[in-house]
């Protein structure tokens, strides 16, 4: 009986297709070797500022505020330079993007060791190295992105190490390049290293050169194949009896006229019966709303995500820099030791780079939840920090944070392409830096003066957690709906009968 049944219910017919699919590897694995490159003689001169320019800007006559200055100018124009790089990108091509953007960061390093005031050092360090790291960022992230697919955490991690590598080595290295060539030295040879960023970044080809054949089974519907070849034997019909329609129609005006063939009629188009559909030609406003994914932020979860990682970036910017004055100030620790828990901060952090993208591949885990997960952990962590004084526990506690910090860093741009299409990566990466741009100067700003009026670094390190919170009270309700949604249409999906 069970057999009969079975022989009434038609199975599905199916038919198998070629896809092209990223190759999750491959070259992929050659474009995160030259982006790591790329990051460790470049993103980590972000936080060797201080030791490198420190002694010259004293000597043109700036402490503090001067440094403020560059490095704000540098922030900003990296951020900014983010939206730029996503439509130059449209335009030309990822490899481009990085290739001028290394460019910039070995110019600016250059031309900074020639300064002579500040000034100098705004247009160099400020603007074009700044803007060669925003180009970088966006392109780097753009061609990985496009490269990985099921492993697209891990490459991003991989090749975020670079960062935390140069963070961790170029420090010393350049601690001896200022005592044995001086500062223009120093420079030049940084500079020199800098190259090999250029190089690296050659090395990120077009996807479509790699993009792999998969063979996948598909349901046919026969009913659309039905559909389908009787709109084409019409649509040949059609054009068979208008063609002769104009053969005659063609040789009568031909009489007619004398001879003389109009250039609507050889073109099979009657002019008087059709008439000319020109395209329209799109404004110039129209041209950069689309260029710049504008449309993006008509989207409310879009608008969601890109605040909800400003805030988390600044939070965890704003702890790196107040951490160790509250390592010597509160905990009453010296250079060694502060060190000493920065170290354990760098060391962490490249761990979870390398960890916390393979656990957050094998489970499929969404960069969303992976980010909720871990603000969840920078707060509690961040929250006992605070109160603690012993070295061992701050070293534990650093390490503790460090992990945290590095999942933080891995997965924003992922949840930002997450919520797009592929299309709209390089825009809606854009945005995110601009964003970042317009959120952390005011919010860093902010929580200095939290820390200045209220005299507690307790009081500061606990609005740098409120920021997370925000971002918890703000992604937890639309993650649960999202996920409420996709198991409803699961049961759906379960519930139709096979046709």
């Amino acid at each position: 009986m069970a057999s009969e049944k079975n022989a009434l219910v038609s199975s599905p017919k199916t038919q198998k297709v070629i896809k092209l699919v990223p190759p999750d590897g491959g070259w992929g694995w050659m474009v995160l070797f030259g982006t790591a490159l790329s990051n460790i003689f470049n993103q980590s001169m972000l936080s060797l500022f201080s030791l490198l320019y420190g002694d010259a800007l004293e000597a043109m006559g700036h402490r503090t505020q001067g440094a403020a200055i560059v490095m704000s100018t540098m922030l900003f124009v990296t951020n900014f330079g983010g939206p730029i790089a996503g439509a130059v990108v449209k335009l030309t091509s990822t490899r481009f993007v990085a290739v001028t953007g290394a460019c910039f960061c070995t110019s600016g390093i250059f031309f900074s060791g020639f300064s002579t005031n500040i000034w100098h050092l705004v247009l160099t360090y400020g603007v074009l190295l700044g803007l060669g790291l925003g180009f970088i960022q966006n392109s780097s992230f753009v061609a990985i992105n496009s490269y990985f697919k099921l492993k697209k955490s891990r490459a991003v991690g991989l090749a975020n190490v670079g960062t935390g590598v140069g963070q961790t080595l170029m420090p010393h290295l350049v601690r001896y390049l200022l005592e044995h060539y001086g500062f223009r030295g120093a420079c030049l040879m940084l500079s020199s290293l800098s190259l090999h960023g250029i190089a690296g970044t050659l090395l990120i080809q077009p996807v479509e050169w790699h993009l792999k054949q998969v063979e996948e089974e598909v349901v046919v519907d026969e009913n659309l194949h039905l559909l389908q070849d009787k709109t084409r034997k019409t649509s040949q019909s059609n054009g068979d009896a208008q063609n002769g329609n104009e053969k005659s129609n063609f040789g009568s005006k031909k009489e007619l006229n004398g001879g003389k063939i109009n250039k609507s009629e050889t073109n099979g188009v009657n002019a008087a019966a059709t008439p000319a559909i020109r395209p329209q030609k799109q404004t110039l406003m129209k041209k950069l709303y689309d260029l710049f994914g504008i449309a993006l932020l008509s989207d409310i979860r879009f608008l969601n995500i890109v605040i909800g990682t400003a805030l988390a970036v600044t939070s965890i910017q704003n702890f790196s820099m107040l951490y160790p004055f509250f390592l010597q100030h509160v905990a009453s620790m010296d250079k060694q030791q502060t060190a000493n828990c920065m170290s354990a901060v760098a060391g962490a952090d490249i761990a979870g780079r390398l960890i916390l993208p393979v656990f957050q591949d094998k489970y499929k885990i969404k960069a969303r939840w992976m980010l909720i997960m871990t603000c969840t952990w920078l707060i509690v962590v961040r929250q006992i920090l605070a109160y603690q004084t012993n070295i061992e526990v701050l070293i534990l506690m650093s390490c503790l944070y460090g992990v945290g910090r590095s999942m933080i860093i891995v997965a924003r741009n992922i949840a930002i392409s997450e919520n797009c299409r592929m299309d709209q990566v390089p825009a809606a990466v854009g945005l995110g830096m601009l964003t970042m741009g317009i959120i952390v100067p005011p919010a860093g700003y902010f929580l200095g003066w939290i820390r200045d009026y209220s005299g507690s670094y307790v009081t500061c390190i606990t609005a740098q957690n409120v920021l997370l919170v925000i971002l918890l009270v703000t992604w937890i309700p639309d993650m649960i709906y999202l996920l409420l949604k996709e198991k409803r249409q699961k049961k759906v999906d379960a519930e139709q009968p096979e046709t």
